[in-house]
């Protein structure tokens, strides 16, 4: 398997798809390639019908799939937050794709799974080793999908991102069409990569318990007034000094409630643990409530932990040395990364470097998302996909 990856900063979509496409093919020595991933800033796909057809005239028929994004990168370049395309080029892959595709997700909600399923059984073939999600990050909201996959599909690898939104509108792209409020799931047959979830909180200490809640309201934890039992999380964590109320609470932006599975679940080739991440909205001292930003399931067990420097890095080093020693030299590694994790300005040292250091003969892909989803919603992570 030979990967070629190509860059154009081209304003107009058909001359930056086809200089992409052609510094791509470069690389890797080739007039066609066998297989194309495309990833581009969102201005090129306000005008659907003339994107689809650009897409068409240059790729023809080779497979091609892909997303709107913030920032992408590989070994070479990286595009950020401006108007930019990356075409990768794959020669020889060493797996096979099936596209699946679901449209209107705010309607269909959780059918989405139950329509993956379905077209998944209608192939006629075994399930597929690695079912690959790119889905609209506006509509998409994955609930209990997953779960359900994983049940019907218990030794196929499921993940996937929700496309970035930091822009007005995020698009897919499947075989020459261009698609907003949908879903596209890539079948991977023949060959099950290594997979990594980088996570950026950390559980600490031990199950806490959810006494009280009013709507998005936390009452009490542990039965103690909800914000006086994050004081006293952080105090035994950090040697924190005196200080005023409002500084306090910017120091509790850190803290989050993790959501966590009771039921261990074994998934093929995976490494990493793939908790929820809760943001805290608020707090207010004089009731002792604390609002967080989604609804909380009361089926799974909840800790507090923190958004640290330190944690970040030690969870990426840790994962990506297991990776690599149970595949020491991937052909290519696909890195999937929530674009706040991406653009976390108190970390020196990037997602992209530490892979880099740790499989330097590697061809490395990289794209910002909105959200990862592994076994659930991810906040906050990277998911590193190697394939040998």
């Amino acid at each position: 398997m030979k990967i070629g990856v190509g860059f154009s900063r081209e304003r107009e979509a058909d001359v930056a798809l086809a200089e992409a496409y052609r510094k791509s093919l470069q690389r890797v020595s080739a007039t066609k390639a066998d297989l194309i991933f495309v990833f581009y800033s969102y201005d090129y796909s306000l005008d659907q019908p003339a994107f689809s057809g650009s897409l068409r005239k240059v790729f023809r028929e080779v497979p091609h799939y892909g997303c709107s994004t913030w920032s992408a990168w590989s070994n070479q370049e990286v595009l950020e937050g401006e108007t930019g395309m990356m075409v990768v080029s794959i020669k020889a892959p060493s797996f096979e794709i099936r596209p699946l595709r679901v449209h209107s997700l705010r309607e269909k909600a959780e059918l989405w799974s139950a329509e993956l399923s379905r077209q998944i059984d209608d192939s006629q073939k075994p399930p597929p080793e690695s079912l690959l999600i790119f889905a609209d990050s506006l509509n998409f909201t994955p609930g209990g999908g997953f779960a359900f996959l994983e049940r019907k599909f218990p030794k196929t690898q499921i993940l996937g991102i929700g496309t970035s939104f930091s822009v007005p509108q995020c698009s897919l792209v499947c075989q020459g069409e261009v698609y907003l409020n949908a879903l596209v799931g890539l079948a991977i047959y023949g060959k099950q990569p290594w997979v990594a979830l980088l996570q950026s909180i950390k559980p600490e200490l031990a199950e806490v318990q959810i006494n009280r809640m009013s709507e998005n309201l936390i009452i009490e934890i542990d039965e103690k007034p909800a914000f006086y039992k994050l004081c006293e999380h952080l105090m035994s964590q950090d040697d924190l000094p005196m200080m005023s109320p409002d500084e306090f609470r910017k120091h509790m932006g850190n803290l989050y409630v993790v959501e966590r599975s009771k039921e261990i679940l074994s998934r093929p080739q995976t490494l990493g643990d793939p908790y929820k991440v809760i943001s805290l909205l608020g707090s207010e001292m004089t009731t002792g409530m604390v609002a967080v930003a989604q609804t909380l399931d009361f089926s799974q067990t909840h800790l507090l932990g923190q958004k640290k420097v330190a944690y970040t890095d030690e969870l990426a080093e840790m994962h990506l040395s297991e990776l690599k020693s149970n595949l020491p030299k991937p052909s290519l590694i696909l890195m999937l990364v929530n674009s706040a994790r991406n653009h976390d300005k108190e970390r020196v040292v990037s997602d992209l470097s530490l892979v880099r250091k740790t499989f330097p003969d590697s061809a490395v892909v990289g794209v910002a998302s909105h959200g990862e989803f592994l076994g659930g919603a991810n906040q906050y992570a990277a998911i590193i996909m190697a394939f040998h």
